[in-house]
């Protein structure tokens, strides 16, 4: 399997070089995150060229190029909020729910059942400590893992489906573009 290191992920990210708090975000982020993805990433079986450059990809998107394991929210996470569609649909059910658990981790977990339920596979409490998916570099990746291994997006990575695993990821196309370079990046980097 591709061993993943440092400058291999400094290479496929794009870098914010006119915000130096962001690109100070993404070195220490790659930094970080490295050893958990070697470790993880062939325990979930994302231990294929294709599968790997679409984890990546997604990734890559989802963490504003590793710059950050937090989800920058359009109305800080209000628009998650318990009396709103989506917020129902991600389980949340208090004031403040949508703010207290909106995106974080690699593949960005969002919505209180989300914490919940992967907390409960981790043995981690998400619930009361949601800031663990974006703080502890181990549970932002063993969370994106086990989220691509319950949606099972390892089928349309091997068919290098690339619509399939957005919409897998992200229940959509947004950021269709981004996702679409950044693989595109990755396969170039890898040789594939």
């Amino acid at each position: 399997m591709f061993r993943i290191t440092p400058g291999f992920l400094w290479k496929i990210a794009q870098h914010y070089l006119h915000e130096r708090s962001l690109l100070n975000s993404q070195q220490h982020n790659v930094s970080a995150l490295v050893p958990s993805l070697n470790q993880w990433l062939p325990f979930y079986k994302i231990d294929s060229d294709l599968r790997l450059a679409h984890f990546l990809a997604q990734s890559c998107v989802e963490t504003a190029n590793f710059s950050s394991l937090t989800e920058r929210a359009r109305n800080g996470g209000k628009e998650y909020e318990y009396n709103t569609a989506v917020g129902r649909a991600l389980g949340n059910k208090y004031p403040g729910d949508g703010p207290k658990y909106i995106g974080r981790g690699m593949l960005h977990l969002t919505g209180r059942e989300n914490y919940d339920q992967y907390g409960r596979i981790l043995h981690e409490d998400l619930v009361n400590h949601p800031g663990l998916v974006s703080s502890n570099p181990d549970v932002a990746v063993r969370t994106a893992c086990e989220f691509w291994h319950k949606r099972h997006v390892n089928i349309p990575a091997d068919r290098d489906d690339f619509k399939a695993v957005t919409y897998a990821v992200n229940g959509g196309y947004n950021g269709l573009v981004e996702r679409k370079r950044a693989l595109d990046r990755i396969k170039n980097e890898m040789g594939i």
